[in-house]
């Protein structure tokens, strides 16, 4: 970030956004063509769906929390017919729910679905979901926000047509370079004329334009872009990939698992209420009913007293639960040990009770072998 500024086309420029396409698209694991949009997470999902699916068309998405319920908004407001498969916040649709949905819909042209539900800290099971997609023909489209560089992904392996990851969250990076993952079959529809968005910048068809006339300029995106974010996105792939994906993804499960062993020892539950499902990248904390009127005084004492951000819930589990964020440099003791002792302090504080600091961080240690 504190390195020379670069023009948003050239030579120079074009080799480094080259580098960055092809680097993104190994945390994709994809050979699908990939862009990166100077965009927010939500406008590459409204992209996924305004290039799979016409105003009017049938859409099937599944939804347990607040990002799922945000992504059926962005649908209804493309214009899409949503059937919404709903699971209260902590649990997943089954995957026979959606097998049901599709019998009775065989219309259905996409599914959209959030891998990664981080108000309720529930990683989906999306590959289950998409193996049933892809088998009746349906486009998928898939929101890795959460997820993307903290948790498994495999686009081409799963079927995910359209994948959207994120900069800042799991990789570190700042908001501002997003990456988006196209199948081939969804270009070749737009390109075709089969699926026509009304839209300009979320249009697949002005991106290739853009891309087969202006790459050779170090341009190939339809505006300008801050380069300062994707130097960040650059850099944050290059150190997950130095990492080993395989290894950063074990990191995130294993300190998820810790803090969520820490937090039973304080005698909280869960949001998440099967271990195989909980989150690797949040963890979504369950206050007990007494203290539900002093979520806000925990959340603002967090970060006040200790400097430490978490969040309260949100959705579902606004008035319920806080959340804790392990997502990238973060999902490591060195943050998350002094975030449990600080909790464990407010949480006293604000309830008159006498947690153990020493009995959250041993159950915190004892789950990571130490």
């Amino acid at each position: 970030m504190t390195s020379r500024f670069y023009p948003h086309y050239g030579p120079e420029w074009r080799q480094i956004y080259t580098e960055i396409e092809e680097n993104v698209k190994k945390i994709f694991k994809t050979r699908n063509e990939v862009i990166i949009m100077p965009a927010p997470g939500c406008l590459g999902l409204e992209l996924g769906i305004v290039n799979v699916a016409n105003r009017g068309d049938k859409i099937v998405a599944l939804t347990n929390g607040f990002f799922g319920d945000r992504f059926v908004e962005i649908a209804s407001y493309c214009g899409a017919e949503v059937l919404t498969l709903s699971a209260p916040a902590g649990y997943v649709v089954s995957p026979e729910t959606l097998k049901e949905c599709l019998d009775r819909n065989p219309d259905a042209r996409a599914l959209i679905v959030v891998q990664n539900e981080s108000a309720a800290g529930v990683l989906n099971p999306i590959h289950e979901y998409l193996a049933i997609a892809k088998k009746r023909g349906l486009f998928t489209v898939v929101d890795a926000v959460s997820s993307f560089g903290g948790a498994d992904l495999d686009v081409d392996g799963w079927g995910i047509d359209v994948c959207v990851g994120y900069p800042n969250k799991c990789l570190s990076g700042i908001p501002g370079a997003l990456p988006v993952s196209i199948s081939r079959e969804v270009w070749e529809r737009v390109e075709r004329g089969q699926v026509s968005p009304m839209s300009w910048f979320t249009n697949l068809r002005v991106w290739r334009w853009y891309r087969e006339n202006w790459s050779s300029a170090g341009h190939p995106y339809p505006t300008t872009v801050n380069t300062y974010a994707y130097l960040a996105l650059k850099k944050g792939v290059e150190v997950a990939l130095e990492e080993g994906l395989e290894k950063r993804y074990e990191r995130h499960r294993r300190m998820a698992a810790a803090l969520r062993a820490a937090v039973k020892a304080m005698r909280l539950g869960l949001v998440s209420k099967n271990e195989s499902y909980a989150s690797p990248t949040i963890t979504a904390i369950e206050v007990p009913e007494k203290l539900r009127d002093k979520i806000g005084q925990l959340v603002d004492m967090m970060l006040n007293k200790y400097r430490i951000m978490i969040s309260r819930g949100i959705g579902a589990t606004e008035n319920n639960a806080i959340r804790i964020g392990h997502m990238g440099l973060t999902a490591s003791p060195r943050y998350l040990l002094p975030t449990v002792a600080a909790l464990v302090d407010a949480l006293n504080y604000l309830s008159g009770e006498g947690r153990s600091v020493g009995e959250a961080v041993e159950a915190f240690h004892k789950e990571l072998g130490y």
